[in-house]
């Protein structure tokens, strides 16, 4: 069926209007024009927001800025676009400097529009230069998109109201394609959105000391809790956190303290792949810290319990490092430093709370343990797979005092998938904020300097895959001159191993997936590495790490290891290991 893009319009139009009510904004102006039509009618239509017209957008900009200024809570704007939304500048110029709240929503052409001449299309994803505190784009055109419409929105109201800081303005840019409005349609409804009219949002101010408070009791209320945790630079909160409330922990080896924990685990991405014991596992609130662990069947487990269409869906709060929240699950955003809530759970624990579900919590802990008891067995028999092997090796090698730097985009999610608990584990770094495989033997190398320097820490060790290396291989010349105790080691298996893991290995001819995807590289990475003339093992086994990483602790000599593995050979590796997990799972009637 073809695409209704007037309705489409109209529905997207509806569902920012109606989570802007939901949000608390009250008040609207609008300037004439044809892009911003949906917009415009979805604002007049709407009973509970006021909407003032004005004639000129520089008028309007002003008169919202006003507006917010004395009641504290942003006012929208709503322009066409082309020049309608640059008259905008000066007053979203004031509401920056002045940290007013600002709504910004500017009507768009499609992007396939932009520099093909097209008549009042100019690139408004560039505008307001620097004054902005966050610019989001939304094609009404892009159904695949609405599921994460009403978290777009809540998210640029709170934005503006100080999410991170400071008040200011926001811009939502809204692109509407022809026929922009179905004048037979009489009423649209909007997007399914929370119950009770609810904000998609519900932001946990931590420093507000009652509403603190009330979250404390909410959690400790609980009885069926989890907690996910990723890198956050409040890890000791974090796993204080975890020892109070007593909910299964899922750590990634980036989340650092929070592995101390009596409740941690680090199989999640394993025993969530079984359907069929998920039932079981839903848990009534999600306490996720930090930033994403990289498992897509966590996400997708996520996505799941907390479907709002559920009768009992589950309540996911998200907190630190910016509440982040790609798949726009969450219920609220937990703003604030976390030793607040520990103080708060600490105080509510005292004068006594509903228990936790023990059953609930040891059936996430007997999943850990048998998926550890497998990965184990599996490597004592030596069939877990060389590059699984590898990274258990190093970490195993490691200590507290010693750092991990791994590359995206295997050896991160083999040391989160696989690596399993350690008390004395490495710090663990990544450059996981866009997940690139550029640069990553120069911040190896920074972070490197920095934790044996400054820091006064022990050896560091560099686990990359050969197309990383390769990218970085230029910066060998710098890293010959840091006098440091370091091991790079190089997992070649060829070409880009992460392919082999997603859909296009099976969509395409397997010729056409090696020139697109697998780009064999062909060539020998040791000779690469002795070009800068480092020492370097060519054809090294995953059995010789700790040997090498002991070798380094009396040396600070910049040691290469190379290490061999075939893609298809790697896949077949985590296709075994995670069978074998289910069966194991399945036999021991945790399933």
């Amino acid at each position: 069926m073809d695409f209704d893009e007037a309705r489409g319009n109209q529905v997207v139009a509806a569902t920012i209007v109606d989570e802007l009510y939901r949000c608390g904004i009250r008040l609207a102006t609008i300037s004439p024009g044809s892009r911003s039509t949906p917009l415009a009618l979805a604002f007049l239509a709407h009973e509970g927001i006021a909407c003032q017209v004005i004639l000129d957008e520089r008028s309007a900009g002003y008169f919202a800025l006003g507006a917010a200024k004395a009641s504290g809570v942003p006012a929208a704007v709503v322009t066409t676009s082309g020049t309608a939304a640059v008259e905008l500048s000066a007053a979203v110029t004031e509401a920056a400097y002045s940290q007013v709240p600002l709504l910004v929503l500017s009507a768009d052409r499609p992007l396939e529009l932009y520099h093909t001449g097209a008549p009042q299309t100019i690139d408004q994803t560039s505008l307001y230069g620097g004054a902005l505190l966050q610019r989001r784009l939304i094609d009404a055109g892009s159904p695949s998109s609405w599921s994460r419409l009403r978290a777009t929105v809540a998210r640029a109201v709170l934005v503006a109201s100080g999410l991170n800081g400071a008040s200011g303005p926001v811009q939502l840019n809204v692109s509407f394609r022809e026929p922009l409005i179905d004048p037979e349609v009489t009423s649209i409804v909007p997007l399914r959105g929370r119950e009770d009219s609810q904000a998609w949002y519900r932001k946990v101010d931590l420093a507000d000391l009652w509403e603190v408070r009330d979250f404390a009791l909410e959690l400790l209320s609980a009885a069926r809790g989890l907690i996910v945790v990723g890198e956050s630079i409040q890890h000791e909160a974090v796993f204080a956190i975890s020892e109070l409330l007593g909910w299964p922990t899922m750590v990634d080896p980036r989340s650092g303290l929070a592995r101390r924990s009596r409740y941690a685990l680090s199989y999640q991405d394993a025993f969530l792949r079984l359907p069929e014991i998920l039932d079981g596992l839903t848990p009534e609130v999600v306490l996720y810290f930090g930033k994403p662990q990289a498992s897509r069947v966590l996400s997708e487990f996520l996505a799941r319990v907390a479907d709002p269409a559920l009768k009992d869906a589950a309540r996911i709060y998200r907190g630190g490092d910016g509440a982040a929240d790609p798949e726009g699950l969450a219920t609220g955003l937990v703003v604030g430093p976390l030793e607040r809530l520990v103080a708060a759970l600490t105080e509510a624990e005292l004068e006594g709370a509903l228990g936790v579900d023990e059953d609930f919590v040891s059936r996430y802990l007997r999943l850990d343990h048998l998926c550890d008891s497998e990965v184990r067995s599996a490597e004592r028999e030596g069939s877990l797979g060389v590059e699984i092997q590898s990274l258990r090796s190093v970490v195993g090698a490691l200590t507290s005092k010693d750092l991990l730097y791994a590359s995206a985009s295997m050896p991160m999610r083999d040391l989160e998938f696989f690596s399993g608990l350690h008390h004395d584990y490495p710090r663990v770094l990544e450059n996981r904020g866009a997940n690139g495989i550029d640069g990553v033997i120069a911040s190896f190398a920074g972070a490197a300097l920095m934790h044996q320097g400054v820091l006064d820490g022990g050896i560091a060790v560099l686990v990359i895959g050969d197309l990383a290396f390769l990218y970085d291989a230029s910066f060998l010349r710098e890293l010959v001159k840091i006098d440091r105790a370091v091991l790079v080691l190089v997992l070649d298996n060829n070409g880009g191993g992460i392919f082999s893991f997603l859909p296009q290995k099976g969509s395409v001819s397997s010729h056409l997936f090696e020139e697109a995807f697998g780009t064999p590289h062909e060539m020998d990475i040791a000779d690469v590495v002795a070009a800068y003339s480092i020492p370097c093992q060519r054809d090294a086994k995953a059995a010789e790490i700790p040997n090498a990483i002991a070798a380094l602790r009396h040396s600070r000599q910049l040691r290469v290891m190379v290490i061999s593995s075939g893609r298809d050979e790697n896949l077949d590796a985590h296709r075994q290991i995670n069978a074998r997990i289910a069966a194991a799972i399945r036999f021991a009637g945790q399933a």
